[in-house]
């Protein structure tokens, strides 16, 4: 008895790990890219001033969230992959800034999320962008 319940369990966490594995690399990326394209734009240029006045990372961060979130809007496939390339650049970047001052941990871990979100979202617009045909990119 309790081995068919545990069996059945696993079963259900293999399909489980499969849809989800299905949702994150196939599904439409859009919520993903305005949520990052929103961090980037509002919320790095202050959260960064924890470590000083970056201000390159600050106008970075403005500038690719813009980008970004008017890449989402205008639904330009060329223009989403590159916010998107970018977005995952910004992100890479601000996660070595805290790990250059010791600051990877607790709350800064989120940005080690918006980095695998942001590199997760370049996967998904490039195969999109494969599957769509677009060939003036790239």
């Amino acid at each position: 008895m309790a081995t068919g319940i545990t069996q059945r369990n696993i079963q259900r966490l293999r399909i489980v790990g499969k849809n989800l594995r299905d949702i994150l690399l196939y599904s439409d990326s859009y919520l993903f890219e305005l949520f990052v394209g929103a961090l980037h734009f509002f919320i790095l240029p202050l959260a960064i001033l924890e470590i000083g006045w970056l201000l390159d990372v600050q106008i970075l961060g403005v500038l690719i969230g813009g980008f970004q979130l008017y890449s989402v809007g205008m639904k330009d496939m060329r223009c989403r992959y590159y916010a998107c390339l970018a977005a995952f650049i910004l992100a890479m970047i601000t996660v070595v800034h805290y790990a250059l001052v010791g600051m990877m941990a607790g709350s800064q871990l989120g940005w080690a999320l918006v980095t695998l979100m942001a590199f997760i979202n370049l996967y998904r617009t490039f195969n999109e962008k494969l599957h769509r045909g677009v060939s003036k990119s790239v």
